[in-house]
């Protein structure tokens, strides 16, 4: 099971909560909130965690909602729309001015090193490092070859389309163009002392196998670029002097760079390198330099990125959001008629299967799909007591049954995603022949979707059992199916639907009868 904490990261003070279900946890200034924030720009009630039980298709999750803040609430740059909710994931950043959290869930597995203090005693024993910033040139100071390697990196960047490419191929550049023997893109994990190691080339241990990162040359890089130039020795003379300007030969001196990968205040992590090779100080700012511009190209690639899943993650909501309604609304329609309990699942499925044996295409399979699932939406305003009639209808009643079309159509009408159904909706029940309703048209003047589900609608009332008889047969209804090519169906579609396998039908009948107890 998960185990998510919210856990502050650099700018902001250290606080880390730990997010146990079932909550909600309210975050704001209130001192009534469960996470209290005492920052004035912080609203008294400004968000809401709320925890989703895991299903069989989705694991169990927090989702946030913003309660009407004045400053945001914003998940990786994006502001959560007051109203609305927003799944948390592992890896999320989330603001709430001035705060910074990162959404950790302790149970996904890192590649985890423990930093080291410098300023520690055990290590100052061992390690002295001395820690500058540099100033970074632009790319015009870079030499030919190192500018090819850059031209090569930003392309693997430009193609990459998912941030676990982008390391490999950050890395891999910066490797070729200052050929030190280490790199690596590394993070912060929350505000402790261990980073991720997202991926690297060469050693980032020591010859004890402790990880020799600089935790403080992480936290000085935060603010620009940094070199650190370390002496280690057993030499005890380092100790009494740690100043000295003559090395003993027996003192290693390793080198490290240490860049940030950021872009509009969103820290991606750092680029680190290091080796022991004998480099002049002129050699080291020219590796920063080419560092630096990686990393800010690195920084635009993973940006993209990030709004690209974004924007995928608010259309994934918006789309969950619309199909809950609509499943809402079918199932106030079975509710009202308990005989036709799952007849738009099923007359869904019929009509995806007569679209695929059309071979119209995956696109419009799935507004087919789409179409079948809402066609009966207008029955909402059909009375219980003529939907449900076992005996012969007025022509009042009726009159009431053949304007579910129109109805259907005027309640999706305004829905942007259910414009290329509407016509199917509202033509469902035309005949071929122009005897049918709500307009009587004829032929291929009925659209292609009202003639789909027509034979879709059709073929599940006759197998289905109605309060005034039992379901017939499937052998049974494309017989009578086939008397009424060119009359009531169109005559090409019709025969498709009737070249489908009979047992292919039943199965249809079974998983549509499952589905029907289940999810939109």
């Amino acid at each position: 099971m998960s185990d998510f904490w919210l856990v502050s990261v650099a700018g902001t003070k250290e606080a880390k909560h730990r997010l146990a279900p079932p909550g909600p946890i309210t975050i704001g200034r209130g001192t009534d909130r469960t996470i209290i924030l005492a920052e004035k720009v912080v609203s008294r009630h400004h968000a809401t965690l709320h925890w989703s039980s895991a299903t069989v298709d989705e694991p169990g999750m927090w989702r946030i909602s913003d309660d009407g803040s004045s400053a945001g609430t914003y998940i990786n740059g994006a502001q959560v729309q007051a109203g609305r909710t927003l799944p948390l994931r592992h890896g999320d950043r989330l603001e709430i001015s001035p705060w910074t959290f990162e959404v950790v869930d302790q149970e996904v597995p890192l590649d985890l090193a423990t930093m080291i203090d410098v300023s520690s005693g055990e290590e100052k024993s061992r390690i002295e490092a001395q820690v500058e910033r540099v100033q970074i040139a632009e790319p015009a100071a870079f030499a030919q070859d190192q500018l090819l390697i850059l031209l090569q990196a930003g392309e693997s960047i430009h193609q990459a389309e998912h941030e676990a490419e982008v390391y490999p191929a950050v890395v891999h550049a910066l490797a070729m163009a200052t050929q030190f023997a280490n790199v690596a893109f590394v993070r912060n994990v929350g505000q402790g002392d261990a980073v991720e190691v997202l991926t690297q080339i060469g050693e980032m241990k020591d010859a004890q196998g402790r990880p020799r990162i600089s935790r403080s040359m992480l936290r000085q890089a935060r603010q620009g670029p940094v070199i650190e130039k370390a002496f280690s020795a057993a030499d005890p003379t380092l100790e009494a002097n740690p100043n000295h300007t003559v090395m003993p030969k027996s003192m290693e001196v390793r080198r490290a760079i240490c860049v940030p990968v950021e872009l509009a205040g969103v820290l991606f992590g750092f680029l680190y390198l290091d080796d022991a090779k004998p480099r002049d100080d002129a050699r080291l700012a020219e590796v920063a330099s080419i560092a630096g511009a990686i990393a800010r190209m690195a920084a635009q690639g993973l940006g993209n990125q990030q709004r690209v899943r974004m924007a995928q993650r608010f259309a994934m909501e918006q789309q969950l959001m619309f199909g809950g309604t609509m499943h809402a609304l079918i199932s106030a329609i079975d509710a009202k008629d308990p005989y036709t309990r799952g007849h738009s699942v099923r007359v869904a499925r019929f009509a995806r299967l007569l679209a695929q044996a059309a071979g119209l295409g995956v696109e419009l399979v799935e507004r087919t799909h789409l179409c079948g699932t809402v066609h009966d939406i207008g029955k909402i305003g059909v009375p219980e007591a003529v939907l449900c009639k076992a005996e012969r209808l007025t022509d009042d009643e009726f009159a009431k049954i053949t304007a579910h079309p129109a109805t259907g159509f005027q309640i999706l009408r305004d829905i942007p995603q259910m414009r290329d159904v509407l016509h199917g909706v509202l033509e469902h029940h035309e005949k071929w022949d122009g005897s049918g309703y709500p307009n009587g048209l004829v032929g291929d003047k009925i659209s292609l979707l009202g003639r789909i589900i027509c034979l879709a609608d059709c073929f599940d009332a006759m197998t289905s059992a109605r309060v005034y008889r039992p379901a017939r047969s499937v052998e049974e209804v494309q017989a009578e199916m086939q008397k009424c090519l060119g009359r009531h169906f169109d005559p090409e579609l019709g025969k498709i639907f009737l070249s489908i396998p009979r047992l292919k039908l039943q199965e249809q009948i079974v998983r549509s009868d499952v589905a029907a107890s289940g999810s939109f």
